[in-house]
């Protein structure tokens, strides 16, 4: 049972709160809104990564498009994340997975989706830091995995989903 909980630190995306329970244990622990990764396969069965720099590790990360859930539904969220980030709009859609980031230290919960039936608006500018879209066949996917080359862990989990459905 909690009995104290302080927010340490606190901005638009998450907070550190220390919590102190009853029987003198304490947690530190980010909390952070829901967030979507999506898996947009296109008509030839190819899903599509991006490319974005991610500057706590300095360097680009080949990743699912993904975003917070800030307002509505994770359906809604998940469509406006895919379209902002590489200008795909999806018909069809399918939750895969709900699983949390590390429960050892942050409540952050992921809702995976496979979005399908896409309408993809070429020539368009991407966001700042995504640096290209690129479309990947299952057994590719799985080689970028076998080579350390997806590198970011919530895309992982969400692809272990993706292929077990």
């Amino acid at each position: 049972m909690t009995i104290k909980k302080e927010i340490i630190h606190k901005n638009p995306w998450f907070s550190l709160e220390k919590h102190e329970l009853k029987n003198n244990d304490v947690y530190y622990f980010l909390s952070k809104k829901p967030a979507v990764f999506i898996i947009a396969k296109d008509i030839n069965n190819k899903v599509a990564l991006i490319e974005e720099f991610r500057y706590p590790v300095r360097k680009n990360i080949l990743q699912l498009p993904a975003g917070m859930v800030e307002e509505g539904s994770s359906l809604t969220a998940a469509k406006r994340e895919l379209y902002e980030e590489t200008k795909i709009i999806a018909k069809s859609w399918k939750k895969l997975a709900t699983f949390y980031v590390a429960s050892g230290h942050e409540d952050t919960q992921i809702i995976v989706y496979q979005a399908k039936s896409l309408k993809v608006e070429r020539n368009t500018t991407l966001e700042k830091d995504i640096k290209s879209i690129k479309w990947y066949s299952n057994t590719e996917i799985k080689n970028l995995i076998r080579q350390n080359k997806i590198e970011c862990g919530i895309t992982l989990a969400s692809l272990v989903n993706y292929f077990i459905d």
